[in-house]
């Protein structure tokens, strides 16, 4: 105990002789502490969480704002009656003949249901991870991409709300398409709080645009075959599974695929001359 004290403090004969000593040793532990703080919290972290902890809550507004959209039920029915009748016209009418062979496979329609319910998130949170750490300019333009489709995506669904396919049945169309994700007889549960759901938020689907992005980012930002080929497959995924578990028309998908195309255009206008290097 006594080598360690000797050790830890300079005896005050020292400290007092040695003109400006003590503030010179005093100085060097403040820098100590200073460097140990450093390796204990990565110089990174606090960007980091920044950039996340933005993006998260604006995530969260737009969620708030389209769950307390008013609730126009006779309109939605009828513009999602319309949009059914668009694509019998268009011949884009195939929910009902794939959900007709997605759940004739208890796991198949179980996976639909999984990757409709819980893909779409993951997949942007890796793209970002990985695009901050590997590009930040790329990770801007994703991500103001997805920023500025939420204005337009509340836009619609405030003035446009639509009833998806899963619930025209129960409003007197003759449609054969069931609720596979939040009917009875699915192990997946796509529970959210009663201020994020809105039922009539279905043009543009975001689930489907959404996932666009992470596409279009995997292919801009990545020379490596496999990611982008990943990245196809995360899409496929999804355009199937949203019409598979009856929650969106082909005419929703289209919507959000347009929205998605026009900001990250946008985007990438708005980026490219803050990265423009200096000659």
């Amino acid at each position: 105990m006594e080598l360690q004290g000797a050790m830890s403090e300079p005896p005050v004969e020292l400290t007092e002789r040695v003109p400006g000593a003590r503030a010179r040793l005093e100085q060097g532990h403040r820098a100590l502490r200073l460097r140990l703080a450093r390796l204990r919290r990565p110089a990174w972290l606090g960007a980091f969480a920044r950039d996340f902890g933005f993006t998260t809550a604006v995530v969260v507004v737009y969620f708030v704002l389209r769950g307390i959209a008013p609730e126009r039920i006779d309109f939605a029915v009828r513009f999602g009656a319309g949009l059914m009748h668009a694509e019998k016209a268009l011949g884009l009418w195939w929910e009902p003949s794939i959900q007709a062979w997605t759940i004739r496979g208890r796991v198949v329609m179980e996976f639909a249901n999984f990757v409709y319910a819980y893909l779409h998130f993951p997949a942007l949170i890796g793209v970002g991870v990985w695009l901050w750490f590997a590009d930040r300019p790329a990770f801007r333009r994703v991500r103001n991409a997805l920023f500025l489709s939420m204005p337009i995506g509340l836009l619609c669904y405030y003035l446009f709300p639509a009833a998806p396919p899963r619930l025209l049945p129960l409003y007197g169309y003759e449609v054969a398409i069931r609720d596979t994700v939040f009917g009875p007889g699915t192990v997946v549960s796509y529970d959210q709080p009663w201020f994020f759901k809105n039922d009539w938020a279905a043009i543009p689907s975001f689930h489907y645009g959404w996932m666009q992005l992470v596409t279009m980012a995997m292919w801009a930002y990545s020379r490596n075959p496999w990611v982008r080929a990943g990245g196809v497959f995360l899409l496929v995924a999804m355009t199937w599974s949203i019409l598979a578990t009856g929650n969106h028309f082909v005419l929703d998908a289209v919507a959000g695929g347009l929205v998605i195309w026009a900001t990250w255009v946008a985007a990438g206008r708005w980026e490219r001359p803050r990265t423009r290097p200096t000659p």
